[in-house]
């Protein structure tokens, strides 16, 4: 008898790869290295990795449950437990990657060592979709932890072919950052925010793009913002959901003295909150990533409960089942260290790359920002950064503030995403 269980979305595998080369967007010359030209990708998951996996979510054996009030010491083992016997009963992975493959163009490339601090090649996975349109305009778009390139699967084909013709249309580029999905994971230190940087706008480069939106969020806004400082001159626009602006000495102060505004009070007490009792995965994935991925390596359905708790913490949306194993397996194929470390190379710098400075970038910069988080009032605010605070670091030409869509907007709340983009370059 089919479970029931009320619960997240995304997807990953080991993949064959064609053996031709092509050259997407404009030509590429004749001289370029093919070893750095994208390749056609096809998802093809081992079928014995599968069932080892479920295999592990039958035997999967919850903690016991004390009498307190759900979700305060992490996801209800009676929820985990529905989970895993969905897992082990019912989810349908080969449906999902048939779904993944028809209805996505993806590729593969290698991109050169972006520099000094990490000296070895990179193979990267993205989704391209093309628009039909002459006048699309590229668009890169960066995901963040625990997502992967699947995060803006309910955007790509509106963005790519609006219904509305006087909508703008984009060319879609939409990476797996490395460790992430498809994309294999670094195997030495080093890809910091400047590493990141290179890598992308390699990519885009590859693809002929000289010129290029790029959408970030999570992670992603820090790889974007440092896009911005280092190859500020291709990108036409730097839109996204998350720029994080951490109150200056200056702010903590006036918060001190009763001087902030209510806009300003709001926002730092919101974010107070989430550090000190929903940041406690932060602290570990920047500090000893080795160690907890060990522990979350050795159980899917573990690792789908420590992605379930931030996932319910900061979505706005019920995810079903099959969503969230699928958006957990994306990231647990390959190996969860990959993706985890990442934040010990990129989270530390988001001070420095938000940080107040004499010569702002120039690059037309859009703030969408969304709220929604329903289950945890005390953050609500969290994502409402004070335009003021922004505009200390950014050029910004958009600002847009929704009470709804959560961290996830692309998932949730699809269609207004999409309404705040055409409205961006429809200015």
């Amino acid at each position: 008898m089919p479970s029931r269980c009320l619960i997240g979305t995304a997807v990953w595998a080991f993949a064959c790869i064609t053996a031709s080369a092509v050259a997407i967007g404009a030509p590429i010359s004749p001289d370029r290295n093919p070893t750095y030209l994208p390749r056609p990708y096809t998802i093809d998951v081992n079928r014995s990795r599968i069932e080892d996996i479920r295999q592990r979510a039958s035997t999967f054996s919850p903690s016991l449950d004390i009498d307190h009030p759900a979700w305060t010491d992490g996801p209800p083992s009676s929820e985990m437990m529905c989970l895993a016997r969905y897992w082990a009963e019912e989810y349908d992975w080969a449906a999902v990657q048939s779904r993944i493959n028809t209805e996505f163009d993806h590729y593969i490339t290698t991109v050169p060592a972006p520099g000094e601090n990490y000296r070895i090649p990179l193979d990267i996975h993205f989704i391209h979709q093309q628009s039909s349109r002459e006048d699309a305009i590229p668009m890169l778009m960066l995901h963040g932890w625990p997502s992967t390139s699947l995060e803006w699967e309910r955007v790509i084909p509106d963005l790519v072919e609006p219904k509305d013709p006087s909508n703008p249309a984009f060319h879609i580029v939409v990476p797996d950052l490395p460790g992430y999905g498809f994309s294999p994971a670094p195997t030495a230190p080093g890809l910091g925010p400047a590493e990141h940087a290179t890598v992308f706008a390699s990519l885009m480069q590859q693809l002929g793009y000289e010129r290029y939106a790029v959408y970030s969020t999570d992670l992603g806004f820090i790889v974007g913002m440092s896009m911005v400082a280092e190859h500020g001159r291709n990108i036409v626009n730097h839109i996204t959901d998350f720029y994080l602006v951490q109150p200056n000495a200056t702010d903590v102060a006036r918060y001190s003295g009763n001087k902030t505004t209510a806009e300003e009070t709001r926002f730092i007490e919101s974010i107070n909150v989430f550090f000190t009792a929903y940041g406690a995965y932060l602290t570990l994935h920047s500090t000893l990533p080795l160690s907890v991925a060990h522990a979350l390596d050795d159980s899917p359905v573990g690792f789908l409960a420590w992605v379930y708790q931030l996932i319910h913490t900061v979505s706005d949306k019920a995810y079903n089942p099959s969503e969230l194993i699928t958006q957990a397996l994306l990231l647990y194929l390959p190996g969860v260290y990959g993706n985890i470390r990442s934040y010990k190379e990129l989270f530390p710098s988001l001070a420095s790359l938000t940080a107040y400075r004499a010569a702002k970038p120039e690059v037309p910069t859009s703030v969408l920002q969304f709220g929604g988080f329903t289950s945890y009032p005390g953050i609500q605010a969290s994502t409402y950064v004070p335009r003021g605070w922004v505009e200390r670091s950014a050029n910004v030409t958009f600002f847009a503030r929704h009470d709804v869509g959560g961290h996830f907007p692309a998932l949730s709340e699809p269609q207004l995403l999409l309404e705040d983009i055409w409205a961006i370059f429809a200015q």
